[in-house]
């Protein structure tokens, strides 16, 4: 039976997913079960005890576990803080995603611009997922142009948003779901998707599997239930 991917969580069970990689906070060690993800948050460069060299230390030691599939949330925020300082300590987590080998979730808040102009930079060989997008078609061509993949969640409930619109014309091979930190589960998120883009169900978790085991390097069959 094909089940949901939950490419980004804050919580656990959230809903049927068969795999949900879940964003941990600095502070909160590995647990031993489940696929887990761990990176610097543009909010948290701005707090008065913010300690760079200290949080990379421990993010270095997260990143080594072996279920803490990818780095992330990181990236930029104009809404909040000390944008350049954002921008030096997005650099150096790209730098060391690239070293260990883990994909990027990316945090972007009208920093678009800034986001692909750093990846055409640093030419990333790992990949990189923007999520909670909620842009406009024009918005996911530019991003996908670049390589970058895009993730989708609660405002495929909400016609008055950008995506709700613009997602039927957006290259599904760069889409991924999530619930991010919606009190709702992950299969209400596809249902959604699945009737905005008029498609089968399950084809269309099928095609999410697929972009998964692409990037994660899994294989293109999935486990037996």
């Amino acid at each position: 039976m094909t089940r949901f991917i939950n490419i980004h969580t804050h919580s656990t069970g959230s809903g049927s997913a068969f795999i949900e990689i879940i964003n941990m906070g600095l502070e909160q060690p590995c647990p031993e079960h489940g696929l887990y993800s761990y990176g610097i948050h543009p909010w948290e460069i701005e707090k008065i005890d913010f300690q760079e060299e200290m949080m990379f230390s421990i993010l270095k030691e997260r990143l080594a576990m072996p279920n803490v599939v990818a780095l992330g949330e990181a990236g930029l925020d104009k809404f909040h803080g000390d944008f350049e300082r954002q921008m030096k300590v997005f650099e150096r987590q790209i730098v060391l995603a690239e070293n260990l080998k883990k994909p990027m979730i990316l945090h972007a808040a009208r920093s678009n611009n800034e986001i692909i102009a750093l990846r055409k930079k640093h030419r990333p060989k790992q990949p990189w997922i923007l999520h909670g997008f909620n842009g406009t078609e024009q918005d996911a061509r530019q991003l996908i142009s670049h390589g970058i993949y895009l993730s989708v969640g609660e405002s495929l409930l909400h016609p008055d948003r950008k995506i709700y619109k613009a997602l039927r014309f957006i290259d599904l091979d760069y889409i991924f779901l999530e619930t991010d930190v919606a009190e709702i589960g992950i299969e209400t998120v596809y249902e959604a998707a699945a009737k905005l883009l008029e498609m089968d169900l399950t084809a269309l978790q099928t095609k999410i599997f697929s972009n998964f085991a692409a990037l994660w390097n899994t294989g293109k069959t999935e486990p037996a239930s």
